[in-house]
């Protein structure tokens, strides 16, 4: 054609094919900003919208919340496909628009893609009621989408009733709620000061634990273990403690919910064993005439090189595999795969000479099938077993699980033994161990050297 014989023209055309593919660009990029701070759809605000509805609220002294939504798709993502996860948010995203904007002083906003943020000018419980609705209606559109308990779904707001706290402070409260609730799985959570300072700690202690670890900021107390008909010490639980820096001496309830989120379990445990390993060989003579159980939770059980790690520990420090135990915590389920690979773990320690203990015997995951699965040497009774054995029924229950540990060849060891009462009752029942505050508390290894020194004296 005649017009591509002068340059002139060629230049303007790509000039404007330029500007229009820019001016696409820019539509598309103030799109994505827009989808960001929420103004996407109709009906949704801007943060700073929803800022100006805070301040405007707050300066009047009126009641208001925070409101801050989370919601994860991604059991949907994995199990379905994006796409069903993208429709499914499309109409989840109504919901919370009729729920959160209903009022003149109601803004809502998508905070991310899958976050919203909304400020309504109500008090505590009429949040919560808005709230249980919004669940009650993204169910059934999971349930229509049969797609249900594949969306997790977790409110956390700040009721700000009539108080001056600003606006960003007021979300990372609502922020923080919501993470609390995600972490109890629990569908909502008001923020309160109690609650806040819970999960300071919990991070400060996640964030510190691997170091606590390294720099071996641990260490063992032990609980004895008495033999029920002659009251003489037969052994002790193995049980940690951590000198924090910062915090003081902490049992393992300010600390184990950390080993565990982080997935330090096996670590965790392998030096806890470790540990009273080394103890143990610095005086093997008398300390081996005891018996000491350790904790191990299921994860580190299910371990395929478990058994060889345990056994290769206690080889190195030259000790009798009869004087430990292997005691197996309830702290989680397990898969089949699982449960196969820790009952040849624990035939292979048995084998070796090792004591296995069931934990918590009655409570948790702790079951009859455990028995049936696992080869178990002693049946740890649940403290609240022996506790519950005043009553009739109690007693009843209690000397029915020590019958059936002993026709299947099992010894027991009752727990929570507190009172001379208690130690009557388990003696009734015909359990072969107890421990409880009764009989010893928790104690130093000083303390325990000395015990053992008295009972040798005895003898």
């Amino acid at each position: 054609m005649v017009i591509f014989e002068f340059p002139y023209v060629i230049i303007t055309i790509l000039v404007f094919a330029c500007l229009i593919m820019g001016g696409i660009g820019v539509y598309f990029t103030v799109k994505c900003v827009k989808t960001v701070n929420g103004v996407e759809e109709k009906g949704f605000s801007s943060v700073g919208k929803l800022k100006s509805t805070y301040d405007a609220l707050k300066k009047e002294r009126k009641n208001r919340s925070l409101v801050y939504v989370e919601i994860s798709l991604d059991s949907m993502n994995r199990l379905y496909s994006e796409s069903k996860a993208i429709r499914i948010m499309s109409q989840i995203r109504p919901i919370f628009l009729q729920a959160f904007s209903g009022e003149e002083t109601s803004e809502i906003c998508a905070y991310t893609k899958t976050d919203f943020l909304a400020v309504i000018p109500k008090k505590d419980t009429e949040a919560e009621e808005i709230m249980k609705q919004c669940l009650s209606e993204i169910q059934a559109v999971l349930l229509q989408s049969e797609a249900v308990k594949m969306a997790e779904v977790y409110f956390g707001y700040y009721a700000a009733m009539s108080t001056e706290v600003e606006f960003d402070e007021a979300l990372s409260r609502a922020k923080q709620a919501c993470a609390m609730a995600e972490e109890q799985k629990m569908p909502y959570c008001r923020w309160d000061s109690t609650r806040s300072k819970a999960l300071e700690q919990k991070i400060k202690m996640e964030n510190n634990i691997q170091s606590e670890i390294d720099n071996n900021r641990f260490f063992l107390e032990y609980q004895p273990i008495l033999d029920a008909k002659t009251g003489k010490i037969v052994g002790a639980e193995v049980l940690s403690r951590l000198n924090s820096q910062a915090d003081g001496v902490l049992s393992p309830g300010r600390f184990l919910s950390a080993v565990q989120s982080l997935g330090l379990n096996e670590k965790f445990d392998y030096y806890i064993f470790e540990k009273n390993c080394k103890w143990i060989a610095s005086d093997p003579d008398k300390r081996q005439k005891y018996v000491y159980t350790i904790n191990f939770s299921r994860s580190t059980l299910c371990d395929p090189t478990f058994s060889d790690s345990v056994i290769a520990i206690a080889e190195s420090y030259g000790l009798n595999f009869s004087s430990l135990a292997v005691e197996i915590l309830e702290d989680q389920s397990l898969t089949s795969d699982e449960s196969r690979q820790m009952t040849e773990n624990l035939a292979k320690l048995k084998e070796k000479g090792f004591l296995v203990l069931l934990d918590d015997f009655g409570r948790g995951y702790t079951s009859f099938s455990d028995l049936h699965n696992f080869d178990i040497n002693i049946v740890k009774i649940d403290k609240d077993i022996t506790r519950n054995a005043t009553t009739q029924t109690g007693f009843l229950i209690l000397k029915n699980i020590v019958q059936t540990a002993k026709e299947l060849g099992m010894k027991t060891l009752c727990e929570g033994v507190e009172t001379e009462e208690h130690k009557r009752l388990v003696t009734e029942a015909g359990c072969d161990m107890m421990q409880g505050y009764y009989c010893y508390r928790p104690m130093p290894v000083s303390r325990l050297e000395e015990l053992f020194r008295n009972e040798e004296i005895s003898l």
